[in-house]
């Protein structure tokens, strides 16, 4: 990998973001103190950096996936 391991640990974060996301069972500040970070804004900023999404855009994004019909 051609990162440091700060990124690399953003990066794991954020990719459990995701999943808690997914899950459906805790608010955006929730997750942002779970994981860690100093405040839902900074989780906010941290997300979108590494997903060129907010966490709220994802959160439509993966919902809109779910509504799909199956084929």
């Amino acid at each position: 990998m051609q990162t440091g391991i700060i990124q690399y640990f953003r990066w794991m974060k954020i990719e459990r973001a995701k999943e808690l996301i997914r899950e459906e069972n805790y608010n955006f500040s929730e997750i942002a103190e779970r994981l860690g970070f100093s405040s839902v804004h900074y989780f906010s900023h941290v997300f979108k950096k590494i997903t060129d999404m907010t966490p709220s855009e994802y959160a439509v994004s993966v919902k809109s996936k779910a509504e799909l019909p199956k084929e």
